[in-house]
């Protein structure tokens, strides 16, 4: 950015128009500009998350796409969560519901998209072992779903977590799955959409989240940390409760990962 526009407005506090967490040159603005007015992704998806999932895709980051339904090639790693079974047949997502359809991307318990579930919603859990986001091919799955309410994400914390400060860290492996998320909101547009992530590094990649929050403010008495980065309504607070405990408590990251009831049921009412 040059000098002149910092004067003319670009300065902290005084800032006009699009700005940018990286810098761009002026081909890129160019591209991106035409992304954010043509049908690349959600609304409300910010261009540099758009460029970002292009990027990685370009940059051939994720795996090689392949069929639903079909057998997925050998990787030289397992999923970031230490997960995951090579050379599995991942099943088409199935549900008796007839209600909106909603995604939850890598949805571990499911307990975000319970309440959605409760109330007749078409959920379509994609986790693993049986279902890895990074090799999903959206093109098959746009074709069986072509309209989808929300979508949800919570890609492992594993190399984000200040929990590892002191630890190498594979930011690469990382952010595979979080591009993989973001590759599947923008195939599809929902009317809403949000990823989850305790706070952390992930910020270095996403910006400011849209919103922190901790489950004792939905009357979960726990703490655990948690940033929310997407295009949604900000669930109303409460009830407030007094923290007893602490997410990082319990015994497996499993339980830690589980997203409080309190705050899934608020979600689901902002977000209908």
């Amino acid at each position: 950015m040059s000098w002149d526009l910092r004067r003319t407005g670009q300065k902290k506090g005084l800032r006009r128009g699009d700005v940018f967490g990286v810098r761009l040159t002026a081909e890129e603005r160019t591209k991106l500009e035409a992304l954010r007015a043509g049908t690349a992704g959600p609304d409300a998806l910010g261009p540099w998350l758009v460029w970002a999932a292009q990027q990685a895709a370009e940059l051939q980051v994720l795996p090689r796409l392949v069929d639903v339904g079909t057998t997925p090639p050998p990787r030289d790693r397992v999923g970031s969560t230490g997960a995951g079974v090579v050379g599995s047949t991942p099943p088409r997502p199935t549900t008796a519901a007839v209600g909106p359809v909603i995604f939850d991307l890598c949805a571990g318990s499911g307990a975000w998209s319970e309440p959605y579930t409760l109330a007749g919603y078409n959920v379509v859990r994609m986790t693993l072992p049986e279902w890895d986001v990074r090799e999903i091919d959206t093109f098959r799955l746009h074709a069986s779903h072509p309209e989808v309410r929300g979508i949800l994400a919570a890609p492992p914390c594993t190399e984000f977590s200040l929990a590892k400060n002191g630890q190498d860290r594979d930011f690469a492996v990382g952010l595979e799955t979080v591009c993989a998320c973001l590759r599947i909101i923008a195939c599809f547009r929902p009317k809403w959409w949000a990823l989850e992530n305790p706070v952390g590094l992930l910020g270095r990649w996403l910006g400011a989240p849209r919103d922190v929050f901790e489950p004792y403010e939905f009357g979960d008495d726990w703490t655990k940390r948690t940033a929310l980065w997407g295009s949604f309504v900000n669930p109303t607070r409460g009830p407030f409760v007094k923290p007893t405990r602490s997410a990082m408590d319990r015994s497996t990251a499993a339980e830690r990962a589980i997203t409080p009831p309190g705050f899934a049921r608020a979600f689901f009412e902002a977000n209908p």
